[in-house]
């Protein structure tokens, strides 16, 4: 089956930037994380941030829920610290979200943004700036 969905990565210093596009299968969830993976593999030595861009996402499949859960541990073991998520307020988004990260029983601190230059701000006090000073 084909992806549904999409998304684009980059990083900048010790951080992350991910934005999340469209209605996710399993196999656009799959295609995520390996992309992820990959594009982390200097990162993921030492204490690392994500930024997450979601106003774009619209939700996904149990298959792909299933996925995120695999992704969510990974990123847990392989030194994540801090997730600042990005939207609107979106109650369903927050729910789903939140059910996802309660079910992983990760320890990453997430933060929830509706402005992107306060979610920067977080992550510049707790060490990772996206300067290039």
């Amino acid at each position: 089956m084909k992806g549904h969905g999409s998304y684009e990565l980059k990083v900048i210093n010790r951080v992350l930037i991910a934005k999340i596009i469209g209605a996710w299968n399993r196999e656009e969830g799959e295609q995520y994380f390996s992309e992820l993976k990959r594009i982390t593999r200097h990162l993921i030595q030492s204490p690392w941030a994500m930024v997450v861009y979601i106003d774009d996402w619209q939700l996904g499949t149990p298959g792909s829920d299933e996925v995120t859960l695999k992704l969510i541990q990974w990123l847990a073991t392989h030194k994540l610290q801090l997730v600042a998520e990005i939207y609107s307020p979106n109650t369903l988004k927050k729910m789903h979200i939140q059910r996802m990260v309660n079910s992983s029983k990760s320890d990453i601190n997430r933060q929830y943004f509706s402005d992107d230059k306060d979610a920067f701000a977080w992550l510049e006090t707790q060490g990772f700036s996206l300067n290039s000073d």
